[in-house]
């Protein structure tokens, strides 16, 4: 897959992952989004040409959100509205594999794992350096028994789209580090 396109998937967690309850969520619903729509589209790739596949993607994908948004109002009505704006933005990862050209089974749980990692990753980042706390809205999930931990805020800036851009470009850039270090 082209790399510009698999930056393309990692859109969603700009907006979304400003706390690590948030980013937790919305790194297992990528996931088994991904999953289920590389899954569900994997028997109609030889049937259709590249237009049609698209198509197909995209109404497999609409549904698969859609189910997701209704098994996340059940869970938590908070993280529901919190996560609702960016939930349809799931798509992107799901169309990015649509457009391989190589089609492998693998690709979509690869796919899923990284942006499962990355949003787990940023959000923790995020919430840390930018709210100064650690699982400061974990009640939505756990109940309200569970407040999370707090300290005084380092980098606010982290908190806004704008942070999260530039700490993603960071951590791309230390993940392409590490990774020329071990093809040497």
């Amino acid at each position: 897959m082209k790399p510009a396109l698999r930056l393309l998937a990692f859109a969603p967690l700009l907006g979304c992952t400003d706390l690590l309850i948030k980013g937790i969520a919305i790194g297992l619903g990528g996931l088994l989004l991904i999953a289920l729509c590389n899954l569900l589209q994997a028997p109609l790739r030889r049937h259709l040409r590249e237009h049609g596949r698209l198509l197909a993607t995209l109404l497999i994908g609409a549904v698969l959100v859609g189910g997701l948004e209704l098994l996340l109002q059940t869970l938590s009505a908070e993280l529901a509205a919190a996560l609702a704006l960016h939930l349809p933005l799931l798509l992107l990862p799901c169309l990015t594999l649509a457009l391989d050209e190589q089609p492998q089974a693998r690709n979509g749980l690869q796919l899923g794992l990284g942006f499962a990692l990355f949003a787990v990753l940023l959000g923790s980042l995020r919430e840390a350096l930018g709210h100064g706390s650690l699982l400061a809205h974990a009640d939505w999930l756990l109940g309200p028994g569970f407040s999370g931990w707090h300290w005084s805020p380092v980098l606010p800036l982290l908190t806004q789209a704008a942070g999260g851009f530039i700490l993603l470009g960071l951590l791309f850039a230390l993940f392409r580090h590490f990774d020329q270090d071990d093809a040497r």
